[in-house]
C-alpha cells in the first residue's frame, strides 16, 4: 500500500502506543494443500531473493517470473499482443536539472523577458531533456471534461503551441454543490486538478509545451514556484518541457497584450464555469531543459481468462500490487537505521499478490465458465504513487468503458481477531475492511451477503478513493471493491516478514474475494457506478495526537461504540499494572471523558510522567475506576 504522510505517522504511532515486541516463530508446512501452496507463494515473494521487490532491484524480476509461472499453469492467456504477460513502462527514480536550461518570453517590438531560474520560473520534474518553441495560448485550467460539460480547449487549435495553464481547478476552495467537480469528495481529489492529467490532456491536443502558474488559492501570499525536485522521482516524463512560472511574470505578458489579469480571468471562470481561453497574440516562448535522469523499466503482469456467453465482451479486473520498497531507500517507515536493509513486504503486498495468484488457479480451473472476461493484474510501481495502475488506465488492454468493476487486494495477511461485539460477550472474529461499498448500487448488500458465509468482523467504507490501486480505476468511473485487513507496526519496515503472516486468515480473505469476483463476473446487469462524496479513511490506522505518556495499549480501531476499546495491553506496561484488560472500554482519563480515540489521545497528551491518574473503564457493563502510575 502506498505510503502517505498520515500512514507513516500512524505506523510510528502504533509502535509508540503499543510498545509491544512481536516474536515470529517459523511457520510449519500445512496439511491443507491450499494453505501450503499459499504459504510457499508468500515465502517466495517475501524472500531475500526477491530483495523486497523494489522496482530498481533484480529481485522484483524473480517475483514477476513467479507470477507468470502461476498464471501459465492456471491457464491464463498472455494479455499483450506480443504474446507476453508483461505490460512495460518506465518510471523516474531520480533526476536533476543540467545545463543548458533556459526560458525566454518574446513579445511585440522585440520585447524579451528572461525570468530567473529557481525564483521566477523552474522546469517541473515532469520535464524531459527537450526544447520547445511556439506561440502562447492561454487555456484556463487546462481541463477537458465532457462529463462535466467543461472544456478549456474548445474551439482552440494548440498543435505546436505552448499552452499556459492555471493550477488546480475552478472554484477550488468551494464546498458542496458549488465545487467544480461534485463527483468527488473534495477539490484536491479531482483528477482534473492533477498535474499529470493536465499534461496528458495537453499532449493529446498536440501542444509543444506547458507553462503552469499558481491559481489564486495555491499562490496565497508568496506565489511559490514548484521546483524541479518536487516531481522528479516516481513520475512518467512528459513529451515536452513543463515550466512553472510566477504569476507576476504572466500578468505582465497579459497586460502587454491588453488582456485581463489572471485574477480577473479566474473570477470570470468561477462565476459561471465558462472557459476564458484565448491566444496571447504576439508572444512566443523559447524553452530548453536539460535533465540528468535515472529511469527504471518496470512492468505490470497481466493474465486473462476470456468470458463466454452474452457477457463475454465485458471485463472485470482483479488486482494486487507486487512491488514493495526494496532496501528502503525510499518509502521506509523504519527511520535511518532501516535504510539499506531488505524490506520484505510480506503483508504489503506479497499477501495480496498471493491472493491474486490463488484466485488465478481457482478461476482457471473452472471449465466452461460463463460470464465476463476476468483480467488478473499484478501492478508494479504502486509504492511510488499507484503508477502501474494509472498506466494501465491510460493504456488499457481492454476498453475501460466495458470494464464493469475492479477488485483490489492490498495487505490481506494480518487477519487479526478482534471483539465480535462492543461488549466482547460473543468472543472474537477476524477483522476485514472493505472499501468501495458505495461505488455501485448493490455492492453493500453483496459484501454483507458474502460475509454471512465467512463471518468476518466487517468494517465497510463507502469511498472508492484511497492509497492503493483501486483508486486509479474509481477515478475512471469504474466501481471498485478493496479488501484490506489493517495496518500494523511492521508497515514499510524490514520486520514485515512472512513468518508473521496469518496464512489461514489470508486464505479466508481470498475466499471472500473469490465470492465477490464470481458474482460480479456472472451477474446479468453490470454494476452501476455511483459517486461517493465521503473521503476514505483507515479505521485500523493509529491517529496522530499530542505526544505524552503511554499506557501500553492496543486500541480496537474498528470499535464504533462510545469510548476506546482495548484489543490488548502490553505485558508489564502501565495499563497491565493498573489492572486494564482486553475488552475494557476506556471512558475517562484523569477526569476527562474519552468518548472516542481522539479524546483519549488529547487527554493522555496533557499528562506528565511520574504522576498518578484515574482511568475509568466500562468492563462488561460495569464502571470501574483504576489507578495508573505513568512511567
Amino acid at each position: 500500500m502506498a505510503l502517505t504522510p498520515r500512514r507513516a505517522a500512524g505506523a510510528i504511532a502504533v509502535v509508540a502506543i503499543l510498545a509491544i515486541t512481536n516474536s515470529a516463530p517459523a511457520q510449519k508446512p500445512f496439511d491443507d494443500p491450499v494453505l501450503e501452496r499459499m504459504r510457499k507463494d508468500i515465502f517466495f515473494l517475501a524472500s531475500p531473493d526477491c530483495e523486497g521487490r523494489g522496482i530498481d532491484t533484480k529481485g522484483i524480476e524473480k517475483a514477476a517470473d513467479r507470477i507468470v509461472d502461476v498464471f501459465k499453469e492456471a491457464g491464463l492467456k498472455p494479455a499483450m499482443k506480443d504474446g507476453t504477460y508483461f505490460q512495460p513502462f518506465s518510471v523516474t527514480m531520480s533526476a536533476k536539472l543540467g545545463k543548458p536550461t533556459a526560458f525566454t518570453l518574446s513579445g511585440p517590438d522585440d520585447v524579451k523577458k528572461e525570468p530567473k531560474l529557481g525564483t521566477e520560473y523552474s522546469p517541473m520534474g515532469f520535464s524531459p531533456t527537450s526544447t520547445a518553441k511556439g506561440d502562447l495560448v492561454f487555456v484556463g485550467y487546462g481541463i477537458s471534461a465532457p462529463n462535466l460539460k467543461y472544456d478549456d480547449y474548445a474551439g482552440l487549435d494548440v498543435e505546436g503551441k505552448i499552452v499556459v495553464i492555471l493550477r488546480r481547478t475552478p472554484r477550488y476552495t468551494e464546498k458542496g454543490d458549488k465545487r467544480f467537480d461534485t463527483t468527488v469528495n473534495a477539490s484536491d481529489d479531482s483528477t482534473h486538478a492533477a498535474f499529470a492529467t493536465k499534461i496528458e490532456v495537453a499532449q493529446k491536443k498536440k501542444a509543444a509545451g506547458i507553462i503552469i502558474v499558481n491559481d489564486t488559492s495555491a499562490a496565497a501570499k508568496t506565489d511559490p514556484i514548484a521546483q524541479y525536485a518536487m516531481h522528479a522521482s516516481g513520475t512518467t516524463p512528459a513529451k515536452f518541457p513543463v515550466i512553472f512560472l510566477k504569476r507576476a511574470i504572466l500578468d505582465e505578458v497579459l497586460a502587454a497584450s491588453k488582456q485581463k489579469s489572471l485574477k480577473e480571468i479566474e473570477e470570470a471562470i468561477n462565476a459561471n464555469l465558462k472557459p476564458q481561453s484565448f491566444a496571447i497574440k504576439g508572444w512566443k516562448v523559447d524553452a530548453e531543459v536539460t535533465v540528468d535522469r535515472k529511469e527504471v523499466k518496470v512492468k505490470n503482469v497481466i493474465g486473462v481468462l476470456e468470458g463466454a456467453g452474452p457477457l463475454k465482451d465485458e471485463t472485470v479486473v482483479i488486482g494486487a500490487h507486487y512491488d514493495h520498497v526494496g532496501y528502503g531507500t525510499f518509502g521506509s517507515a523504519g527511520g535511518p537505521a532501516a535504510r539499506g536493509k531488505i524490506h520484505y513486504g510480506a503483508d504489503d503486498n506479497a499477501s495480496g499478490t498471493t491472493g491474486l495468484m490463488e484466485l488465478a488457479r481457482r478461476f482457471g480451473a473452472i471449465k466452461n465458465r460463463q460470464g465476463r472476461r476476468i483480467v488478473f493484474i499484478a501492478f508494479s510501481a504502486e509504492e511510488i504513487g499507484l503508477v502501474g495502475s494509472q498506466f494501465y488506465c491510460k493504456e488499457p488492454l481492454f476498453p475501460l468503458d466495458k470494464t464493469v468493476a475492479m477488485i483490489n487486494m492490498d495487505m490481506i495477511g494480518r487477519t487479526k481477531p478482534v471483539p465480535a461485539d462492543w461488549l466482547g460477550l460473543f468472543g472474537k472474529k477476524d477483522r476485514l475492511v472493505v472499501y468501495g461499498t458505495g461505488t455501485s448500487d448493490g455492492f453493500a448488500e453483496l459484501v454483507r451477503e458474502t460475509n454471512k458465509k465467512l463471518d468476518f468482523k466487517l468494517s465497510t467504507i463507502a469511498a472508492g478513493t484511497g492509497p492503493s490501486d483501486h483508486d486509479s480505476f474509481y477515478r475512471k468511473r469504474i466501481p471498485v471493491l478493496f479488501l484490506y485487513t489493517g495496518t500494523h507496526g511492521e508497515y514499510h519496515k524490514p520486520t514485515d516478514i512472512p513468518e508473521k503472516i496469518d496464512v489461514p486468515g489470508m486464505k479466508k480473505t481470498t475466499d471472500f474475494a473469490e465470492r465477490l469476483l464470481g458474482h460480479v463476473a456472472a451477474q446479468e446487469s453490470p454494476p452501476k457506478y455511483l459517486v461517493v462524496k465521503e473521503p476514505w479513511r483507515d479505521p485500523t490506522d493509529a491517529p496522530r495526537g499530542p505526544m505524552g505518556p503511554r499506557l501500553g495499549i492496543l486500541p480496537d480501531y474498528t470499535y464504533e461504540g462510545e469510548g476506546l476499546r482495548l484489543e490488548g495491553v502490553t505485558p508489564g506496561g502501565v495499563a497491565e499494572k493498573a489492572g486494564l484488560k482486553d475488552g475494557d472500554v476506556i471512558v475517562e482519563v484523569a477526569g476527562k471523558a474519552t468518548p472516542n480515540i481522539g479524546a483519549y489521545m488529547t487527554a493522555m497528551g496533557a499528562q506528565k510522567l511520574g504522576t498518578n491518574i484515574d482511568i475509568v473503564v466500562d468492563r462488561k457493563g460495569k464502571k470501574l475506576t483504576l489507578k495508573a502510575k505513568l512511567e
